[in-house]
């Protein structure tokens, strides 16, 4: 064979390969994008979550960082503890506060009620130690974590909780 033939067939043969290897690139990619949209079968197909009650069941834990404002003055608090919800409105748990460096109730009994919307929004009202505090919740659809924001007058608290048991 001449150098010229040889020189046609080569660049042939690196283009078929190129070709090759980039099909195969385009599967792979076809692969992990369809994995991707299939483990998010909300964002894939458009499905809204749905939430309840009942998506808000077992033992959460939380530590926040927050303040308490009275008279222009800021004052820096922190709480933590748990929260256990039967799945129907209510649940119980503990907490422990500090307001300002100073212990205001450590591993208090608390009590609550709550409400859950289908769109994972609701409403969340604690009892302890003679006071009411009123939260907006934001719910994952799974139930495992939650969000939410105190909205009483003179309290800036905000924070998630994550469910440690069912």
């Amino acid at each position: 064979m001449s150098r010229s033939v040889i020189s046609r067939i080569r660049p042939r043969r690196r283009s078929t390969v190129l070709a090759s290897v980039g099909a195969a690139l385009a599967a792979a990619g076809a692969v992990v994008l369809t994995g991707t949209a299939s483990a998010a079968p909300n964002a894939a197909t458009g499905a809204k979550p749905s939430c309840s009650n009942a998506t808000l069941s077992g033992t959460y834990t939380f530590g926040y960082i927050s303040w308490q404002i009275s008279k222009s003055k800021s004052t820096p608090a922190s709480e933590a503890g748990f929260d256990t919800f039967n799945g129907k409105g209510t649940g119980h748990g503990v907490i422990t506060a500090v307001y300002n460096g100073v212990v205001a109730g450590s591993n208090t009994p608390d009590t609550s009620t709550y409400t859950i919307n289908a769109d994972c929004i609701g409403t969340l009202v604690f009892h302890a130690a003679g006071s009411v505090f009123h939260f907006n919740v934001y719910v994952s659809p799974s139930g495992n974590s939650f969000s939410l924001i105190n909205t009483d007058p003179g309290n800036a608290v905000a924070g998630t909780e994550t469910r440690v048991t069912r």
